[in-house]
């Protein structure tokens, strides 16, 4: 069965910002070239305490946000300030746990037999926080809220339904076209960041927003803190802490300053320096998200520039750069090498993929074939990660060592992903969460700088989001990650924890979509 290629819509650095889970923050860091991994490394502990929590008490947790830029829309925020805050204001009709699609406010997605139009079946019996009930028409606002062209970010979604002409047939039903031929609907409605607003909303401010969330919105200044309380009756069950405050706190070491100093209970993302000098006061944790919520760290090679348009080039990149170097400099411990495939811990992934061996003799030979020897190859790099920019300055000694001519173009994380910049550059450097395969493939295809353009690929990918067969779809994703893997244009070289720090008896953490902004629902804490 042939499909037509996947089509996305244009893509704005918004929207990698919002893929790579980001957002707008800036991450503080410093450099770390030249440190070494040798060293034992400060244990950590891998989640969050498994006890009951107690029924009381507020809990402070810091995230990195995005100071005046944070907003109360949904379709707005893409920091994980805003992220965290959205996912216990507002719920999702689907949402991620352990890499795959869960129900939350829908039990069920189904598509007709030609996959032409989803049906929507609604959970019943939940509440706004006004106590209003949820109904269809919630979410028909909402489909057709992030429909309009009047939205900073339109919904990606857009590329697969007809948002705007979606319909209620009952007060727990809605029926939404489909655009081409969507398979798995329930997955692409998980990764589209859809939190489903009231009926009639237009507007958001701290008096009148409401959601349907663990917790109802009691205060809010952007850039400093959300105060948030407990909404009784929650359709998932009531949130153990009385009260939830989140603090935007932009700098990594001043969140860890905040839990040191008994302002907060927890503090997000925390770098590898950090954990490495261990925990900075009794009662409190390093805690890891995780191997299967490891941040995957790599560059994405430009096809739409002369060198990494050639096989050879690719090749030689993939076999000769030295992935151990890379992780003991920029993990200190903390991660493993990686296969140069991102999406690591989501469904679909193709764990059976080696880490390449190095192979510097038969990359300077394919480098020499190819006429790339002694070449200039600009690499494009901003902190968005911490390491990040450490890992691109040692990328570019082994690319010279290869041979290239190599250069290194660091920039600000306000520059990092804009269009212009990343034409101009051969190489990008990229890290990547465990997001969904589908939300990997089909929004770093929508940049031209970005994209690989392999018929192959596409039609895998087109696949592998059409068929309603689960393993038509799972032998699609295996046939689009073994091109990635064999002549694609990521060169994932490792992948490293996410940590942070809390307090020994903070619980309830709970990652779904990124532990960069873990689910707060059943945060509280043990006895």
């Amino acid at each position: 069965m042939s499909h037509r290629p996947v089509s996305s819509p244009a893509l704005t650095r918004r929207g990698v910002l919002a893929l790579i889970g980001l957002g707008t923050a800036a991450v503080t860091a410093p450099s770390l070239t030249g440190c070494s991994s040798g060293q034992a490394v400060t244990p950590t502990v891998t989640g969050a305490p498994t006890g009951a929590a107690e029924r009381d008490g507020t809990a402070r947790l810091a995230f990195a946000g995005a100071g005046a830029a944070e907003s109360l829309d949904p379709t707005v925020g893409t920091s994980p300030c805003d992220l965290a805050r959205y996912s216990v204001l507002f719920d999702t009709l689907f949402s991620f746990t352990g890499g795959a699609a869960e129900p939350a406010l829908a039990t069920g997605a189904t598509v007709d037999s030609k996959a032409k139009s989803c049906t929507l079946i609604l959970r019943q019996g939940v509440k706004w926080h006004d106590g209003t009930p949820f109904t269809s028409a919630d979410v028909v606002h909402t489909l057709k809220y992030r429909a309009s062209p009047d939205r900073v970010s339109p919904s990606e979604l857009s590329a697969y339904f007809d948002l705007a002409a979606a319909r209620a047939s009952d007060d727990h039903t809605v029926v939404v076209p489909t655009l081409q031929p969507v398979g798995d609907p329930a997955t692409l409605f998980a990764g589209a960041g859809l939190y489903v607003i009231k009926k009639g909303t237009t507007s958001f401010d701290a008096k009148s927003t409401v959601g349907t969330g663990p917790y109802r919105l009691t205060a809010f200044k952007a850039g400093v803190e959300t105060r948030l309380e407990r909404f009784a009756g929650y359709w998932d069950g009531d949130g153990p802490a009385e009260a939830v405050v989140l603090l935007s706190v932009d700098d990594a070491q001043a969140r860890v300053n905040a839990v040191r100093d008994g302002q907060a209970d927890y503090a997000s993302d925390i770098s590898f320096a950090t954990a490495k000098a261990g925990t900075p006061g009794s009662g409190l944790q390093i805690r890891d998200a995780g191997e299967g919520m490891r941040t995957t760290y790599g560059f994405v090679l430009n096809v739409t520039r002369t060198l990494p348009a050639d096989p050879r080039v690719r090749r030689a990149i993939k076999l000769g750069i030295d992935r151990k170097a890379l992780v003991e400099a920029v993990f200190l411990g903390y991660g493993a090498p990686a296969n140069d495939l991102f999406g690591a811990g989501a469904k679909y992934y193709l764990g059976d993929v080696p880490v390449p061996e190095r192979d510097t003799a038969t990359a300077k030979q394919l480098l020499k074939e190819a006429g790339a020897a002694g070449k200039p190859f600009v690499v494009r790099t901003a902190e968005y990660e911490t390491g990040l920019n450490s890992s691109a300055e040692l990328f570019v000694e082994q690319l010279r060592g290869l041979g290239l001519d190599a250069e290194l173009a660091k920039v600000n994380t306000t520059e990092g992903y804009d269009p212009a910049g990343m034409k101009a550059c051969d190489a990008i450097a990229f890290p990547l969460g465990p997001v969904s395969l589908a939300l990997t493939y089909t929004r770093s295809a929508a940049f031209p700088t970005l994209a690989f353009p392999d018929k192959e690929l596409k039609d895998a990918v087109a696949t592998a989001i059409s068929t309603t067969s689960q393993t038509a779809r799972a032998d699609a994703w295996t046939k689009a990650q073994r091109v990635m893997a064999d002549r694609g244009n990521w060169i994932a070289w490792g992948r490293g924890d996410v940590l942070s720090l809390a307090k020994e008896r903070l619980t309830g953490i709970e990652n779904r979509e990124s532990p960069k902004y873990p689910w707060l629902g059943k945060v509280g804490f043990t006895a």
